[in-house]
């Protein structure tokens, strides 16, 4: 029996083939979204697999309640807690510290930044690292790199042995290598450098500091035998001993808790300062992506099902009177729709290769993830549900007619007020794609906004150079030097980006309340390279600041006037004059004050802001270039950093094009504008489905239209009338639902774009044209069809 229902499955689908065109296509791109969920949700399971003895190692969490009781999680604990735990409790085998952060290395003259992770002995044994090559980093000055730091610092050449240096902590000799990860890790880094590298004069006191308890994760092996409840039962008492005698700001206090590694993701619940594990609230959202996607194809395939009601009801007529009892039919149908999901499934697998190189897709979805045979069993095991699914609604429709109503043709079905339901999903569908690109074209003018808006400084004719260990000043006395260059600066930080370094500062040197301020390096020739406006005060002095020292010109700053709100100073020329101090320990002079400007990303509103001569921190040079002398001078640029850098390769960067790259997140928009246009795609097909079936059902009717004199236009209008009315009523329900959803995306940002006219209209224009076309195609060749062929047999 089974066999018979493939036999005349395929059948059908060979005897229809623009419907079985229509459902296998959309069902493969809803498919296909579906898949590239499913395998990041695989890969989120898969996170850390390769930790040993998972079942018995913890991280240490910390729960902190603030004044206004308010508790947060956060992923960190004090340094102390390891050590602790080691020596005072016999359950605990073996505890390890993580510090993560970033940092500049110098490797054969180079600088190169990466995140770097310091590390315990433990850390090898206890989270299973392993190397390729070489030896652990367990001793002062060491490190172990990943294979493509290795590569990225040392090309092909063996790195052990080699040293590489840092601002903070000098030499580090290079000990080993790691393996490549056989799945993706809650840790990522470049290096790992020994913990005792970091016991510098600055940070030994954060190694026994209880109350800073943001600056590492810590992990406990447990011994066998032991359990979690022991463990728990501890931790709240070392919490409540070490907070005894400290004195909070802002907090209460804290305790911590264990997280077993086996639970670490997809993870349970948003912590801070958080590692890069996946979240269920991620996955969640990517399956109802995906979800969503395939309801779509699903609608088309009950839509175009449902239109081709009457013939296959007379099949069901004529297959009762011989004696097919209800579930043998629904059978019939529903094996039907699982050979087409499972034909949709082997383009979807197509699909998914054409785009598995996207940027996008590799970062987030399949990246380091393998396809196994497990893997496809779930696959087919989806796609085989899908067809169920979407076979039950009509299969239990159209198994429920009798011969009667067959003869009277009463198979329409209504769902509400002569509304078929044919017609509500053709709504739906065309609702939801409006809605999703909508949100899309919200996203994609806020990114375009950001990458091309006016931040209130220079960025055309600007280029910036790395300054990569090359001198800045040696480097702008030969840029001065080219005909086309009009000015050289020199700054810590490019605008437009991060901001620069946050440090606290206080208008008395103890005592009183301190803001939060970015502070960026800069030269005197920075404000007028970058067309700031003084507002009162004068710039920074102008000396020659080649010939001397940072402590002439770095007790003068220049604040923004945000800076002066934040102070309560008063009026700009108030300020100027007055002294701040810098994390209490360096007492500065206020110059003069500049009109804000956005030195930092949109989402936040201006900051304030210091801006203060450190010739160390120097990291770009700016060279203004004259206008129409682009092409040579940039040439000359190359040949100067040439000479005075043979090795490194010029990296300059037109300011307008990296304020571009930066916001514009063209991986992202692609990616969801890849999902909008296959909801589009999916929702055309199925009405060019539905147009079709409905022209060819009312083919008779348009021959005597014709040849009583019925023009084509007024033909094409007649058969077109009913699916516009669907669409205007999509794009009616769609508009307050889409300017909710991209409001809730534009909501997130200080300065944002608005949701009018422009994306409402477009959008709505987009619907009604490629609606539009979908609709005309078909009708226009109804209305030219020959009205004798369509008469004939009457």
């Amino acid at each position: 029996m089974f066999r018979n229902y493939v036999v005349i499955a395929f059948r059908n689908l060979w005897k229809h083939k623009l419907f079985s065109f229509i459902n296998i296509v959309g069902l493969a791109s809803g498919i296909m979204v579906c898949l590239l969920a499913l395998i990041d949700i695989k890969g989120a399971f898969d996170y850390g697999n390769f930790h040993p003895n998972a079942d018995r190692t913890y991280r240490i969490l910390t729960d902190v309640t603030s004044n206004d009781n308010q508790t947060a999680a956060f992923a960190t604990t004090p340094l102390p807690l390891a050590d602790g735990l080691k020596r005072e409790y016999g359950f605990v085998e073996k505890t390890t510290r993580v510090i993560r952060e970033y940092a500049e290395f110098t490797v054969d003259q180079k600088k190169l930044g990466d995140y770097y992770c310091a590390v315990d002995p433990g850390f090898f044994t206890i989270l299973g690292y392993k190397l390729a090559t070489g030896q652990p980093a367990t001793e002062p000055h060491t490190a172990v790199l990943t294979p493509q730091t290795a590569e990225k610092f040392f090309g092909l050449s063996n790195p052990i042995g080699k040293v590489i240096h840092t601002k903070e902590f000098g030499s580090i000799t290079i000990t080993g290598v790691f393996k490549e990860l056989p799945t993706r890790s809650h840790l990522r880094f470049g290096l790992v450098i020994s913990m005792p590298t970091l016991l510098t004069e600055n940070r030994k006191q954060l190694q026994t500091d209880w109350k800073q308890y943001t600056n590492g994760y810590t992990y406990v092996l447990l011994k066998k035998g032991a359990t979690v409840a022991q463990l728990e039962k501890v931790l709240p008492t070392i919490a409540a001993r070490a907070t005894k005698d400290i004195r909070f700001k802002s907090e209460k206090g804290y305790t911590f808790r264990a997280q077993s590694m086996t639970r670490l993701s997809p993870s349970r619940e948003d912590l801070e300062m958080g590692t890069w594990e996946q979240t269920w609230g991620k996955l969640a959202t990517e399956m109802a992506v995906g979800l969503l996607t395939l309801l779509l194809a699903v609608f088309n395939y009950v839509n175009l099902t449902l239109a081709r009601s009457l013939s296959r009801a007379r099949e069901v007529g004529i297959r009762k009177v011989s004696g097919a009892v209800r579930w043998q039919l629904m059978g019939q149908f529903m094996s039907e729709s699982v050979v087409l999901s499972l034909f949709a499934l082997g383009v979807a697998y197509l699909l998914l290769m054409l785009i598995e190189p996207m940027p996008f897709v590799q970062q987030w979805l399949i990246g380091g993830v393998k396809l196994n045979t497990k893997l496809w069993a779930v696959f087919v095991g989806f796609s085989v549900l899908t067809g169920l699914l979407a076979g039950f609604v009509p299969a239990r429709v159209l198994s429920g007619f009798r011969p009667a109503q067959v003869l009277r043709s009463q198979t329409g079905l209504k769902v509400f007020k002569g509304i078929t339901l044919r017609k509500s999903l053709i709504v739906a569908q065309f609702a939801i794609a409006l809605i999703a690109m909508i949100a899309l074209v919200s996203m994609a003018r806020q990114q375009h906004y950001m990458a091309t808006a006016d931040y209130g400084f220079r960025s055309e004719r600007i280029l910036n150079i790395p300054l990569n260990n090359v001198p800045y000043q040696r480097l702008a006395n030969e840029l001065n030097r080219i005909p086309g260059v009009e000015r050289v600066s020199a700054t810590s930080e490019l605008f437009g980006s991060h901001g620069g370094d946050l440090r606290r500062v206080r208008r008395q040197k103890s005592g009183g309340d301190s803001v939060v301020a970015f502070t960026t390096a800069i030269d005197p020739h920075f404000i007028d390279n970058m067309d700031l406006t003084l507002l009162a005060g004068q710039n920074l002095p102008e000396m020659a600041a080649d010939t001397i020292g940072e402590g002439s010109l770095g007790r003068f700053v220049l604040v923004n006037e945000e800076a002066v709100k934040a102070f309560r100073m008063g009026n700009p020329r108030e300020v100027v004059g007055q002294s701040l101090w810098l994390n209490d320990s360096t007492e500065v002079q206020i110059a003069g004050v500049i009109k804000d400007f956005r030195f930092t990303t949109f989402n936040w509103p201006i900051k304030p802001l210091i801006l203060k001569y450190q010739p160390k921190r120097f990291r770009y040079a700016n060279v203004r270039i004259a206008e129409g002398t682009t092409d040579a001078t940039l040439a000359g640029v190359q040949r100067v950093w040439k000479s005075l850098n043979p090795r490194e390769p010029f990296a300059g960067e037109w300011y307008s094009d990296f304020l571009y790259k930066r916001h514009s997140h063209e991986d992202d928009v692609n990616f969801m504008g890849l999902l909008t246009a296959l909801a589009f795609s999916i929702a055309c097909l199925g009405l060019l489905g539905m147009v079709t079936y409905t022209t060819e059902t009312r083919v008779k009717e348009v021959g005597i239209r014709k040849v009583m004199g019925a023009e084509v236009r007024q033909i094409i209008w007649l058969l077109s009338w009913d699916f516009v009315k669907l669409l205007l009523i999509a794009g009616a329900i769609a508009i307050p639902l889409g300017y909710l959803a991209g409001m809730a995306f534009l909501i997130n940002f200080a300065y944002h774009v608005s949701i009018g006219f422009e994306t409402l209209g477009g959008c709505i224009g987009l619907l009604l044209g490629l609606g539009g076309l979908t609709i005309g195609f078909r009708t226009y060749r109804a209305a030219l069809s020959n009205p004798a062929d369509s008469l004939r047999s009457e």
